[in-house]
């Protein structure tokens, strides 16, 4: 059944939001943007099967679930929303890299001053020169 919502963008940026969140705490951005991207052309009949597909069970597990699942369809559908999505993913990993990036440059800054040898390569990369 399809309801009548309202949705303001401040939710709409919580869902798109907590949708990235769960992507990059899973580690799945590269796939989920390459099967974003690939099922973007998509997204409104997507949004529109969901509703024929999903919205009859959804009842079943409570109206919180019922009415959040409407809303995600909802948002979703829409083509922006999944541009938004696109670009939060990648934002994320970004950060992430940053981080990555800042951690190894002080780990190796504490080896130097420490005197310390960099770790032994492991496998197929020890006969690596560089």
């Amino acid at each position: 059944m399809h309801m009548a919502i309202e949705i303001s963008p401040e939710e709409t940026d919580k869902y798109i939001n907590k949708t990235a969140e769960y992507v990059h705490k899973y580690g799945l951005n590269m796939v989920a943007i390459l099967m974003i991207e690939a099922a973007k052309p998509l997204s409104y009949i997507g949004g529109q099967l969901g509703r024929v597909f999903l919205s009859p069970f959804l009842p079943a597990f409570g109206e919180g679930i019922e009415l959040g699942g409407e809303k995600f369809l909802i948002i979703f559908e829409q083509r922006e929303n999944v541009d938004k999505l696109l670009k939060r993913i990648e934002e994320l990993n970004n950060e992430e890299e940053e981080r990555e990036k800042e951690r190894k440059a002080q780990e190796k800054t504490r080896r130097e001053k420490a005197g310390e040898k960099a770790p032994k390569k492991k496998g197929w990369r020890r006969f690596l020169s560089f």
